[in-house]
């Protein structure tokens, strides 16, 4: 009998041990039913709500934003102040700058005659070049026409003890304006006798491009400090003029000068001073007294004086001349001479296009 209940109760413990075993296992079965059914609603709402609920409310939620802030935008930008500055200080002196300068004086009358002859010689007033580089080299070569260079005139400079009784004192001036090579190498040379130690922050403003290159052989050359025109006045002073107020502008030239950059400059109100430093004298032309030439070229009024200081009974007959610059022309019509070749002009601003110009058309009819 105690065996046998120690069976029963060895069995009913094993069921009661088993029981146990069996309810977890459908109770996590439960839980995971549940976990799945709680996850597959979501993902059905999230994929019916994000794509279009989202997007619909975004959408117009964006275009209403852009529209506020264009609508407040606008007023920011405040136009009328715009137009009201520009005029006083960024648009009115340009503007004002460029209808002056271009004022210029009338050309000289040029004598036009009715039957071109042909030119095969032509006399240059100036040294022939040290390099042998020149557009009037090239010319010659192009019409085959036999080219000459003497100078006129030549260059004295101006003592260190003279120029101290002017009482200009380069140091002072930050700006320099050449117009030549010969000003260039003057002004460099003037600076080495009276011992002026020149500022590397210097500003230099020429006349045309070849002039500022030139200044490679006694500066170190940067885009910065170098300015130049087109060789016209307007132009240089259009360059002039944005620099107005970097300091004082210094004029180094010659006893014998054109004006018209000084009155320019005078005219704009521009602090500036002319330094001679150097003087033109007429050269010993004696040589040239059997010589004729079909066109003779002069580029300043000295070259003029000393033709007649050399040939007082001089007489123009055919021989045509090629004059540059005003100045240049009034020292001519002051020895009743005529002119038929003239430069600057807008359609010949340099001497050497407009000698081309003529030199085509007499050399083709005269053929």
């Amino acid at each position: 009998m105690a065996k046998k209940l120690g069976e029963k109760k060895g069995v009913t413990s094993t069921k009661t041990t088993a029981k146990p075993t069996a309810a977890p296992k459908k109770a996590a079965a439960k839980k995971n039913a549940a976990v799945i059914k709680a996850k597959t609603p979501e993902k059905k709402t999230i994929e019916k709500k994000a794509p279009e609920k989202k997007l619909k409310k975004s959408a117009p939620a964006k275009q209403e934003k852009a529209v506020a802030t264009a609508k407040v935008v606008k007023p920011k930008l405040v136009k009328p102040k715009a137009i009201i500055e520009t005029p006083q200080g960024i648009k009115a002196t340009p503007k004002q700058d460029k209808k002056v300068v271009i004022d210029t004086k009338p050309l000289p009358e040029i004598v036009a005659q009715d039957k071109l002859k042909p030119v095969k010689s032509i006399l240059i007033s100036q040294p022939k070049p040290e390099l042998g580089k020149s557009p009037y080299i090239d010319l010659a070569q192009q019409f085959n026409i036999k080219l000459d260079w003497r100078p006129f005139t030549h260059v004295e400079g101006i003592k260190a003890a003279e120029f101290r009784k002017d009482k200009i004192y380069i140091e002072q001036f930050s700006c320099v304006i050449f117009t030549s090579r010969i000003a260039i190498e003057q002004y460099f040379r003037i600076c080495d006798e009276l011992r002026i130690k020149i500022s590397e922050d210097n500003k230099y403003f020429c006349n045309n491009e070849a002039i500022a290159l030139y200044l490679q052989k006694f500066i170190q050359y940067r885009k910065r400090k170098v300015f130049f025109g087109d060789g016209r006045l307007p132009k240089l002073m259009e360059v002039v003029l944005k620099h107005k107020e970097d300091g004082k502008f210094l004029l180094p030239c010659s006893d014998v000068r054109d004006k018209a950059l000084a009155e320019a400059l005078h005219k704009f109100n521009i602090e500036y001073s002319e330094a001679v430093i150097y003087k033109t004298v007429a050269s010993n032309l004696s040589d040239l007294s059997d010589v004729k030439y079909d066109m003779l070229v002069f580029f300043n009024p000295s070259a003029i004086d000393s033709l007649y200081d050399n040939f007082p009974n001089f007489s123009q007959d055919a021989t045509r001349l090629a004059i540059f610059g005003n100045t240049t022309a009034e020292a001519v019509k002051s020895h009743k001479l005529n002119i038929n070749v003239f430069a600057p002009t807008p359609e010949t601003p340099s001497l050497v296009d407009a000698i081309k110009k003529y030199i085509t058309q007499a050399n083709k009819k005269g053929k």
